[in-house]
């Protein structure tokens, strides 16, 4: 039995004239660029997750010469909104890497779990957008279409 799986996106060339992004998220991704901690790749992340209120909270890379130790931007963003706050929900993760001169970036496996745990924890989607510095974006109504094969628990 042949089964295909389609996955959704929207890219979004030169988001930075479409007005996808708002503006405070846009200036502070730039920001929070420069304060990744990134000395072994050279590869700066940065991600905002908004909550349902508009609350921000940021993360960014943070490596470990003691690899696999350090932790991935959107994974630092999602576990700090999580912990500080449980009960609410997410309505959007922006994440923008230092790259420019190609596609932007995706989560890593071990992301795309947590992203998508967390969104099930919820039990309803949020946006993702996957952005590059200057070019383009890519968005995602939900994270089922970044990881189509998740790892789930069955239901006790």
């Amino acid at each position: 039995m042949k089964k295909s799986r389609l996955i959704h996106y929207t890219l979004h060339e030169n988001w930075r004239a479409s007005g996808l992004v708002p503006e405070e998220v846009r200036q502070k991704l730039e920001d929070l660029l420069q304060t990744a901690y990134a000395p072994y790749s050279n590869y700066p992340v940065a991600s905002i997750v908004v909550m349902e209120d508009n609350t921000h909270v940021v993360g960014t890379n943070q490596e470990n010469a003691a690899f696999p130790d350090g932790l991935c931007s959107e994974r630092v963003a999602v576990l700090a909104a999580k912990a500080a706050y449980p009960s609410d929900s997410i309505k959007a993760i922006y994440i923008m890497t230092g790259e420019s001169e190609r596609l932007p970036a995706a989560p890593c496996g071990s992301c795309r779990q947590v992203l998508h745990e967390t969104e099930m924890r919820q039990s309803k989607p949020y946006q993702l957008f996957l952005m590059n510095r200057t070019k383009d974006a890519l968005e995602f109504s939900g994270i089922q279409d970044l990881l189509p094969f998740s790892f789930t628990l069955p239901n006790k």
